[in-house]
């Protein structure tokens, strides 16, 4: 015991100089602040990125959506309903309006081999797709919707026909000559009638 403590006390005790101590305790602090640094770094990104929220929000249906599927429910053109309600409201108005005069709401349309057309407002346009007849099919009900609410639209704003007493140019062209007055009288006063329930 005696020659191991002698020893350990021969063993010379080296002590670093002051520099080397101060050049590793700089080291070390330097090390901290920089591992410091990117946890801010990457606290502050994560942050930054958005949360995916986990529920779905619910669809706002506006008023005029929930009037039009109130007029229209049960019929086949309550599928149009969602297409319709983000025209403008005068374009609205009229497509509900005519479309209940043209084909009660699509139950008298026009079909080309069995199958709907989606046309429920006697529109005739240009193209290969239309019946022996010369209505207009359309693919699906929003395009049906977005064709002939761009030509009513186009009629309201170029022509400035904005009541269904200039709108009677649907059923007769630019001249009512050839359809008698009752007819033309009772087309503008049943268009009238859905029209005003949407352009209130």
């Amino acid at each position: 015991m005696k020659k191991y403590i002698k020893k350990l006390l021969s063993k010379k005790l080296t002590i670093p100089p002051p520099e080397e101590v101060l050049n590793k305790k700089a080291i070390l602090i330097f090390m901290v602040a920089l591992a410091l640094f990117y946890d801010i770094l990457i606290l502050g990104y994560t942050k930054s990125l958005p949360v995916a929220e986990n529920t779905i929000k619910p669809k706002i249906i506006t008023p005029l959506e929930k009037n039009i599927n109130t007029l229209v429910a049960g019929y086949p053109m309550e599928k149009m309903a969602p297409y319709i309600s983000a025209k403008e409201k005068r374009t609205a108005a009229f497509l509900i309006g005519i479309a209940k005069k043209e084909s009660n709401w699509g139950k008298y349309s026009p079909k080309l081999n069995g199958k709907d057309c989606y046309n429920y407002w006697g529109y005739r346009g240009s193209g290969e797709n239309v019946t022996p007849s010369g209505y207009t099919c359309f693919d699906s009900p929003r395009q049906a919707v977005n064709v002939v609410g761009q030509r009513i639209s186009n009629l309201i704003n170029d022509s400035n026909l904005s009541t269904p007493e200039e709108m009677i140019v649907w059923k007769c062209g630019w001249n009512c000559a050839g359809h008698s007055n009752e007819s033309v009288d009772k087309w503008i006063a049943d268009v009238g009638i859905y029209y005003n329930k949407i352009y209130q």
